[in-house]
């Protein structure tokens, strides 16, 4: 409701209680109620209104905190490794936090927080690693493997799904980086066991979790829809030597899955709906 809208509403509320059209504690309710809708709707720091009617605090806070991206962004190697580490670490914390506080307020900016949280993770990780020239065979992994677990914990606690899948699919790919090496001439049979096991886990896990715990159901069967077709993408993309065939494979797949998909689809639709 604009504020034009509320104007003309609490007018006609005014002019009902002096007439003694309504009873006084129904006006009083009206009046309250409308009152509480603007608050509820206001409370977004950086709406559009706020902005324009907002005292020069909220200006102030706005230049503030550009300054401070682009301090950061301008001297950031030249800081001590200490620091470095203590900014990045205030700065994920600060977004992270924030968007937690945001999640029953407004949705959208608690998203676009652990958004812009979850790229400056990955982004001021692979930063420090190229500033101070670590093993990047060593670093990148294990960056990977931080990233994958702070986005699965944050993702389950916060129940944002696409942050949850991205950790799970950061740790799929250090699962197929480390099988990559360790068994470089596998077969695509033993990809096959390689992969479908975690599949029948993930999905069994989304069963699971729909009876105890909701939000969190439909990320596991996402999970285990794509880990459906990890064999033949591992085999095609992150291996060499493979025939032709294997790609006709992929396509019988995902074939099959939509097919299980449809039959299923009664079950699977109210695991994601939950």
């Amino acid at each position: 409701m604009n504020l034009d809208k509320r104007d003309i509403i609490l007018r006609e509320i005014q002019y009902w209680r002096r007439s003694k059209l309504l009873p006084e504690q129904y006006c009083d309710f009206l009046t309250n109620l409308y009152d509480d809708q603007a608050e509820i709707k206001d409370s977004n720091p950086v709406s559009l209104r706020n902005l324009q009617q907002g005292s020069i605090k909220i200006w102030l806070f706005g230049f503030g905190i550009i300054s401070l991206i682009f301090l950061i962004s301008l001297y950031f190697s030249v800081f001590p490794w200490p620091l470095q580490l203590a900014t990045a670490l205030c700065v994920l914390i600060v977004c992270y936090g924030y968007s937690a506080i945001y999640q029953d307020r407004n949705k959208m900016i608690s998203l676009m927080l652990a958004g812009i949280g979850s790229v400056l993770t990955l982004g001021f990780g692979l930063w420090l690693i190229a500033l101070h020239d670590l093993d990047p065979d060593f670093w990148r992994p294990l960056l990977i493997a931080g990233c994958g677990l702070l986005w699965c914990v944050l993702g389950f606690f916060l129940r944002i799904g696409l942050l949850h899948f991205c950790g799970f699919a950061f740790w799929a790919l250090l699962y197929a980086g480390f099988f990559g090496q360790a068994r470089p001439d596998a077969s695509i049979l033993e990809l096959e066991l390689l992969w479908l096991p975690l599949c029948v886990l993930m999905i069994w896990l989304s069963w699971l979790l729909y009876h105890r715990v909701n939000g969190v159901s439909g990320v596991y069967l996402g999970v285990g829809v794509s880990l459906w077709l990890m064999p033949e993408i591992d085999a095609l993309w992150l291996r060499s030597g493979f025939p032709e065939w294997t790609s006709i494979v992929l396509i019988l797949k995902i074939a099959a899955g939509l097919a299980l998909l449809f039959i299923f689809r009664k079950k699977w639709i109210t695991w994601v709906a939950s």
